[in-house]
């Protein structure tokens, strides 16, 4: 083993073990917790060697364990794993969007096996999620309570909880794509001067693959006019996400391209545009239509 490798290991153990401290103990920063896999990237891709990155992992997970407790460092080595899978792809050569979307399919197959393996031992991460929003649902019902609007408060919070029932397997696709993409994004801005990894395309250019507008098309007929379906309600949540990131991604083109708006202001409208219902299905529609015909190509 090489000495430089190793004092490389042994700091981002470190950066990582603060990483979670803080993520664990102050509150408004937790979502750092979600980028400890980092680290563990970093350690892969400067080394060459995936030996390294586990190394890194192992100790992180039993620092973690020291330091707080076993389910905040499961939690820890999870996210330790998406930086193993990453480096290993940087390393491999490929792609950012494939690195990306391998990464992706990596953590959520690895996603759905620790739940199984949880729920072996007793312990149900999606019953004990519904149980917590029952839980909020409750208290907020205790507030109206004895009020005129009980009733439509209870009927709100019933449809809600079932609403996140049905859709928790979209859910969590949209939450590890995120921790993903969010990771590289960060990985690749920490080692640009190193010239090892390379960027994402600017958001700009996203678009959408074609077949996902007709698959899109596809599941909307069949929720409508078949069969109101999990699977499809599920399929239609992911796809309208993926088709409203192709819409704003092609307004940003739009504004930068045919009016050279500043960058803060134009990513500023883009929340706005996202935030607001009407504009989100607006940004929706534009997505599927720049995915069939790309706009970009008329602008």
């Amino acid at each position: 083993m090489s000495s430089k490798n190793i004092v490389n290991a042994a700091l981002m153990v470190a950066v990582a073990v603060i990483m979670v401290l803080i993520g664990a103990y102050v509150p408004p920063l937790f979502f750092i917790l979600f980028f400890v896999s980092v680290p563990v990237s970093v350690v892969i891709v400067r080394s060459g060697n995936l030996l390294y990155g586990i190394l890194t992992t192992v100790l992180i997970f039993i620092a973690t364990f020291l330091f707080t407790d076993i389910i905040t460092a499961s939690i820890v080595a999870a996210l330790s794993a998406i930086g193993i899978a990453m480096g290993y792809f940087v390393k491999s050569g490929s792609t950012p969007q494939d690195v990306v979307v391998e990464t992706g399919a990596i953590s959520l197959a690895g996603f759905v096996v620790l739940l199984y393996v949880l729920k072996i031992f007793g312990i149900n991460v999606i019953s004990s999620i519904l149980n917590d929003y029952q839980q909020i649902g409750n208290q907020i019902l205790d507030i109206y309570k004895n009020s005129s609007n009980e009733a439509y408060i209870r009927s709100m919070m019933s449809y809600t909880l079932e609403t996140i029932k049905t859709l928790m397997p979209s859910i969590f696709v949209i939450m590890i794509a995120l921790i993903v993409i969010a990771n590289y994004m960060l990985l690749s801005r920490i080692m640009a001067r190193e010239g090892m990894v390379k960027k994402l395309p600017p958001f700009m250019f996203w678009r959408m693959p074609y077949m996902t507008g007709w698959i899109f098309i596809g599941a909307l007929l069949y929720q409508y006019f078949v069969n109101s379906s999990v699977v499809a309600s599920n399929l239609l949540l992911l796809l309208s996400i993926g088709f409203t990131i192709s819409g704003l991604s092609y307004v940003k083109y739009f504004m930068t391209k045919r009016f050279n708006v500043n960058s803060l202001i134009s990513d500023v409208i883009l929340v706005a545009l996202f935030m607001f219902p009407i504009t989100f299905s607006l940004m929706t529609l534009l997505g599927v239509i720049d995915t069939s015909m790309n706009l970009r190509r008329f602008t």
